[in-house]
């Protein structure tokens, strides 16, 4: 039984926005679709495509591994078309910086996304009906989690096999609100690499990449899909924590903008001494700019729903 392709230009929508999310270090792609509403789809989706591998291709299970498969190709065509633009953007090419690594444009860039991801920390913990002690545990837990990690000074020599290990973790965290596949890279001092080998169709690299990214599919998802079935209160509890945990690396005003680590955060003090006034209310703007594109991006998971 054939089954007609259709394009779903508001999952591809969703795609282009998940990829500009996860161009920046410190936002995850699984923010912005759980914003938009789709998580729980995307993580089943996906549960759904490799099940159908690994019980070798059953005829009665193929409906959903049709839809989901049409679902997911949707998606990351417009996550790699926006994550190729924006890095494009925020990157930039050898010789010219990108705005995300200029002092005089970071803070801006920084600064919308940290008012994009404090206005939807409530998302995951609006879903937590039975808001007990243990998942106050929880959610200070996935807190945690993120400061101790975005504090963490990695060796970045390691060649392909850092490539793998980089597309596990990355591609792994794009999926987990609050965990930014970009600041994984930037952590592990691949940040560059990848989007310059995305940018020069750099094949090798790309490839030890994906392969990595696909072990961690194949360990991370299955497990996800149990969790958010059978204790989806304590999993949104984590997810909480992850995303309040993820503002500390999004503070606009941070002592450097390179790509060779996650930089110190700059304290009120330090910021009236290095920028100026008019500096500081156009960031701050920003911020709240960023929560006029978390209503935006609400009013879109109605158009979707």
């Amino acid at each position: 039984m054939s089954k007609k392709i259709n394009f779903d230009f508001s999952t591809f929508r969703s795609g282009l926005l998940m990829g500009m999310a996860d161009a920046v270090p410190g936002v995850s792609g699984g923010t912005i679709a759980l914003i938009l509403g789709i998580y729980n789809k995307l993580i089943f989706s996906l549960s759904e495509f490799l099940n159908f591998f690994k019980d070798r291709f059953p005829s009665k299970k193929y409906p959903d591994f049709f839809n989901s498969f049409q679902f997911l190709v949707t998606l990351g065509i417009g996550m790699l078309v926006s994550y190729y633009v924006i890095t494009k953007v925020l990157v930039g090419s050898e010789g010219e910086e990108g705005l995300l690594l200029k002092s005089s444009t970071a803070p801006f860039i920084f600064a919308l996304f940290f008012g994009l991801v404090l206005s939807s920390v409530k998302e995951p913990w609006q879903r937590v009906e039975d808001r007990t002690f243990s998942r106050y545990v929880l959610c200070i837990i996935g807190f945690i989690l993120v400061l101790l990690y975005t504090n963490l000074s990695l060796d970045n020599e390691g060649g392909n096999l850092l490539l793998i290990a980089s597309g596990a973790l990355a591609l792994t965290a794009m999926l987990l609100p609050g965990i930014s596949g970009a600041l994984v890279l930037l952590t592990l001092g691949q940040y560059t690499v990848v989007a310059n080998a995305v940018h020069d169709s750099e094949f090798s690299i790309i490839f030890y990449f994906l392969c990595g990214g696909l072990l961690g599919l194949f360990t991370f998802v299955p497990f996800m899909n149990f969790m958010l079935i059978n204790y989806r209160q304590d999993v949104m509890s984590v997810l909480t924590g992850l995303m309040i945990g993820s503002l500390a690396t999004l503070w606009p005003w941070k002592e450097s903008y390179d790509t060779k680590g996650v930089s110190p955060n700059l304290g009120l003090n330090e910021v009236f001494e290095n920028f100026e006034i008019l500096s500081i209310v156009g960031v701050t703007f920003f911020g709240f700019l960023g929560f006029g594109l978390y209503l935006a991006l609400k009013s879109l998971e109605k158009e979707t729903n």
